[in-house]
C-alpha cells in the first residue's frame, strides 16, 4: 500500500510541476520542456481510470467492499496462479509428512508395502522355494525407504496435475519487469512474506530487468522448476512495442533452457493479450483507458481484421511489423502530396525509397528551399521593414492563408516562437518556427489546462480515443505520423500507470501464495506451529539503518553551534555599538537614532559581553 501510495503522490507532484512549467512559455524554454498540455491531459485521464483498474485487480473497491463477481476475473487468475506456486513450495513439507506416516506405520506394524503384499499371498520363510522372493521384496522395501520422499513428491504432483519434471529442491522465484522499481519492490514484498517461514517451505527471490540484465544475470541459473514471473509493457503502443519485444525475448530465452524435457515455469503479466508460446501462463490485465491513436489506426486496418483487443491479440513481433509498414506508408503518402497545393505529385521508385541517394539529396534540396521560402515570407509579413514581426502582422498574414484559424492557436504559436519573449519575432525565430514539423505544432495547440474559474489545473482528456482532436485538425496524410507525437504520453502511461497495475497484480499473486503457505502449518499441527507472514525476524515493521554518528557527538556539536551563534550575536552587537559610538555626533545631527540600545551605551565592553553571554567569563 505504501509503495503504491508513494507512487501516486509522485505522479500528482509530477503533474503539478509540469503544468506550472508548461503554462509559462519562459519556463518552458528555460527548462527545455518537451511535455505538452495534451500529454498531461492524457496522463490525468489514465490516472483517474487507474482507480477502477486497481479495484478489479485486488477485488475490493475504494470503499472496502468486494467488487461484483463479474469483475473478479483478473483477481481469480492471480490467486489461482498463487495457489499453484504455493503447492510448489509446500510439496516438500507434504512429502515429509507422508514419509513420516509411511515409515511409522510400516515399521510399527512390521509390514512394509512390498513384503506385506508378499505375505498376503502366503509367502513365508518356511514356504521353501519362495524364500528368495521374500528377500527380493525386502530389497524393494529398502529402496522404497530410501526414495520415499521423491516417490511421495511424484504422487503429489500427479494428483495435483503439476509438472513432474521439476527438480525436487527448494524453489527460486525470479521477478522481472522493464520498470526497475516494480521488480525491486515486488522482490522485497515476496522475500519479506517468507522471511519467517520454516526452512522446509523457504524461498529464494531474485529480480532483474528483462530488457537489460535479466538474461545475463539469471538465465544461467535456470533449472527445471525455477519460477519466473515477468511484467510485460503494452506493446500495442508504438512507443512500447520494442520494449515488449525485448521483454518477450528474455522470457523466451529463459523458457527455452531445458533439461530432460523440463524448464522453468514462467508467467507473464501485462495488458497485451498475446500469450508467449514457451511461457506456462499469461495473465492479461484489462486496459481501463481509451485507445491511443496508433491503436485506433491499427484497429481500422482491414488486413488485420480490426480486432486489436481480441482474445488472441497480436504478438510483439507482429505489432513491430504492422507499425513499421504503417509508418512507411504514411511517410510515402506525405512525400507524394504537395505541401502548398495539397495535390498528388509523382515520385519515381528510387525517390520513394527512404534511404536512396536521390531521395536524400531531394530532401536536402527541399530543406534549403523551405528556408529560403521562409525568409521570403518573413519579408512580406514585415510591413514596416523593421526586421521584426509583431503579433498583429503575424495574425493578419496567417489569416490570409487560413481564414478559419482559431486566434487562440495563433497566440499559442506566436508565444512558442518568441524565444526572447520581447513580443516580436525576428528572422531567426520565424525560420525556426517554420522548420517545426506539423506534428509538433498541432500537438501543442487547442489544449488549455484551466478549469471554469480560470485556475491552473490538469484537466483529463475527454476524447473517445487519445488523438481524436489531432486527427480532426491534421491533414489526411498525417494520422499515423501524428501518433508519434503521443510517444511521451505513452511512456508516461507505462511508467506512472501500467507499471503500478503490474506491481499490484504481482502482490496479489504473491500474497495468495504466502497466505496458503502460512495457513498450512497451523492446520497440520492443530495450531502448535505457525508464523505470521506480516512479521520479520528484525521485529520491525519498517526497515531502518543505524545512524553512523554517535548521539553524544550530535549533542556536543549542537552545543558548540549554539555557543557560536551567541558569540556571533555579541560580536555583531559590539560592532554596531562601536560604529555608532565612533560616529555618533555627526550622525545624531542628521536625526538618525542610534541602533545600539541606550541601556548599553555607558557600559564597559566586558560588562556588555556578560549581558549578552551570561555564561561567559570576564577574561
Amino acid at each position: 500500500v505504501s509503495v503504491v501510495a508513494t507512487h501516486q503522490l509522485l505522479t500528482n507532484i509530477f503533474e503539478h510541476i509540469c503544468v506550472t512549467i508548461v503554462s509559462n512559455p519562459h519556463f518552458r524554454r528555460v527548462t527545455g520542456s518537451m511535455i505538452t498540455d495534451r500529454d498531461l491531459q492524457i496522463l490525468e485521464r489514465c490516472n483517474r481510470e487507474n482507480v477502477k483498474a486497481l479495484e478489479n485487480i485486488v477485488g475490493v473497491d475504494r470503499k472496502g467492499h468486494e467488487v461484483h463477481e463479474s469483475n473478479k476475473r483478473q483477481e481469480n487468475q492471480l490467486r489461482a496462479a498463487g495457489d499453484v506456486w504455493s503447492e510448489h513450495i509446500l510439496e516438500c513439507a507434504k512429502a515429509y509428512i507422508m514419509s513420516f506416516i509411511y515409515i511409522v506405520a510400516t515399521v510399527t506394524s512390521g509390514y512394509p508395502i512390498a513384503s506385506g503384499i508378499g505375505r498376503a499371498f502366503g509367502l513365508t520363510k518356511a514356504s521353501g522355494p519362495g524364500v528368495w522372493l521374500l528377500y527380493v521384496l525386502a530389497f524393494i522395501d529398502s529402496l522404497i525407504y530410501f526414495w520415499i520422499p521423491q516417490i511421495n513428491i511424484m504422487i503429489i504432483r500427479l494428483i495435483q496435475g503439476r509438472n513432474i519434471r521439476h527438480r525436487m529442491v527448494g524453489r527460486t522465484v525470479v521477478i522481472g519487469d522493464p520498470c526497475p522499481w516494480v521488480a525491486q519492490s515486488a522482490e522485497a514484498f515476496l522475500s519479506k512474506i517468507f522471511a519467517c517461514s520454516y526452512s522446509i517451505a523457504g524461498l529464494n527471490v531474485l529480480s532483474g530487468n528483462p530488457a537489460d540484465h535479466l538474461v545475463h544475470r539469471h538465465t544461467h541459473r535456470v533449472v527445471r522448476g525455477s519460477l519466473l514471473v515477468c511484467g510485460r509493457p503494452d506493446g500495442r503502443l508504438t512507443a512500447l512495442t520494442t520494449l515488449e519485444a525485448s521483454t518477450c525475448l528474455a522470457v523466451n530465452q529463459a523458457s527455452s533452457i531445458q533439461s530432460i524435457g523440463g524448464t522453468c515455469e514462467s508467467i507473464t503479466i501485462g495488458h497485451n493479450k498475446s500469450k508467449l508460446p514457451l511461457s506456462y501462463k499469461g495473465i492479461f490485465l484489462e486496459s481501463h483507458r481509451p485507445k491511443f491513436l496508433c491503436e485506433k489506426l491499427l484497429q481500422d486496418e482491414t488486413i488485420l481484421g480490426g480486432d486489436v483487443d481480441g482474445s488472441a491479440g497480436l504478438s510483439a513481433a507482429s505489432l513491430l511489423g504492422a507499425y513499421a509498414n504503417m509508418e512507411k506508408e504514411a511517410k510515402l503518402k506525405a512525400k507524394m502530396v504537395c505541401p502548398v497545393t495539397g495535390h498528388q505529385i509523382q515520385c519515381s521508385a528510387e525517390e520513394q525509397e527512404e534511404h536512396h541517394v536521390d531521395s536524400v539529396v531531394k530532401d536536402l534540396i527541399k530543406e534549403r528551399k523551405d528556408t529560403d521560402k521562409a525568409v521570403e515570407v518573413f519579408r512580406k509579413m514585415d510591413k514596416n521593414d523593421d526586421g521584426r514581426i509583431d503579433f498583429n502582422e503575424f495574425m493578419q498574414a496567417y489569416k490570409e492563408v487560413y481564414p478559419d484559424v482559431d486566434p487562440l492557436q495563433l497566440v499559442a504559436m506566436f508565444q512558442e516562437a518568441d524565444v526572447d519573449g520581447n513580443g516580436t519575432l525576428d528572422l531567426n525565430e520565424f525560420v525556426q518556427m517554420s522548420k517545426l514539423p506539423k506534428v509538433d505544432i498541432l500537438a501543442k495547440l487547442s489544449v488549455a489546462n484551466r478549469d471554469n474559474l480560470g485556475l491552473l489545473q490538469v484537466m483529463p482528456s475527454r476524447e473517445s480515443y487519445f488523438g481524436e482532436q489531432l486527427v480532426q485538425i491534421a491533414p489526411k496524410q498525417l494520422p499515423f505520423i501524428m501518433s508519434q507525437s503521443q510517444h511521451l504520453a505513452m511512456e508516461l502511461y507505462e511508467s506512472r500507470i501500467a507499471s503500478v497495475q503490474r506491481f499490484v497484480a504481482m502482490t496479489v499473486m504473491f500474497h495468495q501464495m504466502g497466505m496458503r503457505v502460512q495457513q498450512f502449518f497451523p492446520r497440520i499441527s492443530f495450531g502448535l506451529w505457525g508464523y505470521r507472514m506480516d512479521r520479520t525476524h528484525s521485529i520491525m515493521r519498517i526497515a531502518t539503518t543505524a545512524s553512523p554518528v554517535s548521539g553524544a557527538d550530535v549533542r556536543e556539536r549542537m552545543l558548540e553551534l549554539h555557543l557560536r551563534l551567541k558569540i556571533q550575536k555579541a560580536v555583531d552587537l559590539v560592532t554596531r555599538w562601536y560604529i555608532q559610538w565612533s560616529g555618533s555626533e555627526p550622525k545624531a545631527s542628521s536625526g538618525r537614532e542610534s541602533v545600539f540600545p541606550e541601556k548599553y551605551a555607558s557600559r564597559p565592553t566586558h560588562v556588555l559581553f556578560r549581558s549578552v553571554l551570561p555564561d561567559a567569563k570576564d577574561d
